[in-house]
């Protein structure tokens, strides 16, 4: 091989070398590696499949499409934030997904809609910094260009969004404030949708609390769901009044409803009055709630694993009081002691389940660790926490 003597006169335009000006004795052979490197891949339209057999919630459907309107907000205003907050199963994901669908559909997002789970009631939720790295890859920002720091994370992906045309973010299942508030675009244009079990005020977001289905509204749903599986399956149409009635026993929780009518659905001899009898006792009911995916169970296993221990306590104690309803002055004869002002405060964004299905539900979720005990005459005689699973 020939030898090459002479200085190469540099490199320019980045793909290759120029030997002009060099000395060559002899044969040369020059080996070059060239590189070509795609855009990042974006994800902006990575809404979820909708809800199969979607039904009801058009009051609340329509109250987000309003907030997602591009007439809305917009010019110097805030950006807008809808919170939707509910029971653990009340169907906050579904219809947050539902009206995103639509509003994507009506074109008013043209830079796109990014959904992000956030986990926050898990045992390890998404924590903020994790959330904008998501959310900045699924915008194309290449892996090494996303800083450390979250706030220097934050600056980056509101520049990006104020690139691209109105964008809409689902950050569902959050936990805390502080999981969102990193996720706030700059631009008004934009839109960002939180599902949670809290209300989140702090987040000066516009509120829709999400409360159980009407009893019409579980009717159709458990129709929809045997006719999805089988156009023939009139078991909930033909027996309307154990229909009602097996709503009834869901508390018209969606998420109950649900795998009842998945139950129907796997024994499609099972008589809607048997189910309806395999459910009247509720300490039962939880153990036949469960489709082998889904548990209302362990759905509010996780909410009550996350109150703070006054809260846990007064639920416990809020289980036991008469009525769909329970003063303050009630609970505190009951513990004998001043309940804290504060214990149902923003820091949790709880309160006292005060409708009759919220009540059967938390009685349902306090019972394994709750360990009350009635005294004389019906009192109550202690409250410990228990070693239960929290369900």
């Amino acid at each position: 091989m020939g030898v090459y003597r002479g200085a190469m006169v540099g490199e320019y335009g980045g793909d290759h070398v120029d030997f002009r000006g060099g000395e060559f004795r002899g044969p040369v052979v020059a080996k070059g590696n060239f590189y070509q490197r795609a855009a990042a891949p974006t994800a902006l339209s990575a809404l979820p499949a909708r809800a199969a057999g979607f039904t009801g919630r058009g009051g609340e459907l329509g109250e987000l499409l309003r907030a997602f309107e591009p007439a809305v907000g917009g010019g110097h205003e805030a950006v807008l934030v809808a919170a939707v907050s509910g029971l653990g199963g009340i169907g906050k994901t579904a219809l947050a997904v539902q009206a995103a669908h639509e509003a994507y559909g009506r074109g008013w997002f043209p830079g796109g809609a990014l959904f992000l789970d956030l986990h926050g009631y898990d045992e390890d939720p998404v924590s903020g910094e994790q959330a904008l790295e998501a959310l900045l890859r699924a915008l194309a920002v290449e892996p090494e260009h996303i800083p450390v720091r979250v706030d220097e994370r934050a600056a980056l992906y509101r520049s990006v969004l104020a690139e691209r045309g109105a964008v809409l973010i689902v950050a569902d299942n959050a936990s805390s404030p502080d999981q969102v508030r990193p996720l706030l675009p700059g631009d008004a244009r934009h839109r960002l949708l939180v599902t949670s079990r809290n209300k989140m005020p702090q987040l000066g977001a516009r509120l829709l609390t999400l409360g159980e289905m009407s009893p019409e509204e579980a009717h159709e749903l458990l129709d929809r769901a045997l006719r999805i599986a089988d156009p023939d399956d009139s078991r909930v149409a033909d027996r309307a009044g154990e229909a009602r009635r097996l709503a009834a026993r869901c508390g018209h929780l969606p998420l109950a409803l649900q795998i009842a009518a998945a139950l129907l659905v796997l024994d499609r001899d099972k008589p809607v009055a048997e189910l309806v009898a395999e459910l009247t006792d509720l300490r039962d009911r939880l153990t036949h709630l469960d489709d082998g995916e889904r548990s209302v169970r362990s759905a509010l296993a996780l909410s009550y694993r996350r109150l703070p221990a006054d809260q846990a306590r007064l639920l416990r104690l809020l289980c036991l009081a008469p009525g769909d309803d329970a003063s303050t002055e009630a609970v505190g004869v009951m513990t004998r002691e001043d309940i804290p002002p504060r214990c149902w405060d923003g820091r949790a964004g709880a309160r006292p389940p005060r409708r009759t299905g919220e009540r059967a539900w938390a009685v349902a979720a306090a019972r394994p660790g709750a360990g009350v005990r009635a005294g004389p005459g019906g009192g109550v005689r202690g409250v410990e926490r228990g070693g239960g699973d929290g369900a």
